[in-house]
């Protein structure tokens, strides 16, 4: 429909360009130059063109064409919308009944319930299947109908099985998230706002300057004293090598954690034992066993930078106790000389001639030999 407007405008224009070049198509060359030269033939060409009120009309007739060609277009489309609005009103009735009767299910039933009653059934039926088969097993049942029952109630089992760690998953998966959706929460609500951020900021700034040691008590000086010790040894004894063997590597790890200086870590030579048993109420040999003592020493010096005292020691002696393997014997002694000499095999031929020389120093083995 014609509206005056600008596109109603360039359609007249178009309409009255239209015109004019059909009547001038139809014009010989002649007539053409006549045109050109006669300004009275051009205002009769203009004046030929349609008029507002015809390109109107005329505009009004084709659109009214237009919609009444469409008219069975827009009654199939009216139709299918009335289709689809009644199966929507259909579908919306059974979602309601759906959900209707979840709703009735999920209040006399949790997930944890239902979950529970999956695994439930899904035994079950495993358990009818495993019937299927001893009763096949026994002969009681044909080939056929064996085939057939365990079949199905094999595939049974495991789909219940499947519905049941599905849904167990799926309640894994909304703990966290619920979890995490509480903690927000609460972040949200505890946490202080900017603008509560800005005063607290002003009023630190109103209060001043302080001095951090006066918030705190007075720090006093502990005029204790503890004994130090230079060197200690711990010593380790067994009667079987491999646990020794690994707890002195143990001692050897903590003395570090301790800041101690290992000094040296030895072996000492294994030292044969004999155990004998008597029978009841006699002298008579019953059993007799020789057995070995295997010796380890860790010579532990600590580090006197400022001094170690002697509460470190404990808890060092502590910690070792806590952690001793059975049938192993720990002394922790400080350092001596003897412990030295300990460490040695003794050379008997040595201690012989040692022997040997002191004897020269008797007045009656000297006399006997004839020197006095």
């Amino acid at each position: 429909m014609y509206n005056g407007g600008t596109s109603g405008y360039d359609s007249m224009v178009e309409m009255g360009v239209n015109t004019a070049m059909a009547s001038v198509r139809s014009m010989t060359t002649e007539q053409l130059s006549a045109l050109l030269d006669s300004e009275d033939q051009l205002d009769a060409l203009v004046r030929s063109l349609p008029t507002d009120r015809e390109a109107a009309l005329a505009q009004n007739k084709s659109l009214a064409e237009w919609n009444l060609a469409q008219k069975p277009r827009v009654e199939n489309a009216r139709a299918q919308v009335l289709s689809l609005y009644e199966q929507a009103q259909l579908l919306q009735k059974q979602v309601n009944a759906l959900k209707t009767k979840f709703d009735a299910t999920s209040s006399d039933r949790s997930l944890d319930t239902t979950a529970s009653l999956l695994q439930v059934a899904a035994q079950e039926a495993d358990d009818d299947a495993e019937a299927v088969a001893r009763k096949f097993e026994s002969g009681d049942e044909p080939v056929d109908l064996f085939m057939k029952s365990f079949k199905e109630k094999k595939i049974l089992a495991h789909l219940r099985k499947i519905k049941s760690d599905r849904l167990i998953q799926l309640m894994r998966e909304q703990v966290p998230s619920q979890m995490n959706n509480s903690l927000s929460l609460l972040v949200r609500k505890f946490l202080p706002t900017k603008t509560a951020v800005a005063n607290l900021a002003s009023l630190r700034e109103i209060a001043g300057v302080r001095d951090p040691w006066s918030l705190y008590e007075p720090i006093f000086e502990d005029t204790r004293e503890y004994p130090e010790y230079n060197t200690i040894n711990v010593r380790l004894q067994s009667f079987d090598y491999p646990p020794i063997e690994r707890f002195q590597k143990y001692v050897h790890q903590i003395a570090k954690r301790f800041h101690f200086k290992v000094v040296q870590s030895y072996a000492v030579a294994a030292q044969t034992r004999n155990s004998v048993t008597f029978k009841p109420n006699s002298t008579v040999v019953n059993n007799e066993m020789n057995y070995s003592i295997y010796d380890r020493v860790v010579c532990i010096k600590m580090v006197r930078l400022d001094g170690v005292a002697a509460p470190h020691l404990h808890l060092f002696v502590q910690l070792l106790q806590t952690h001793l393997p059975v049938g192993v014997t720990m002394i922790v002694k400080e350092h001596e000389k003897t412990d030295e000499n300990y460490r040695y095999i003794p050379d008997i031929l040595l201690k012989q001639k040692q022997e040997e020389l002191k004897s020269l120093d008797d007045p009656l083995v000297r006399k006997n030999l004839g020197w006095e």
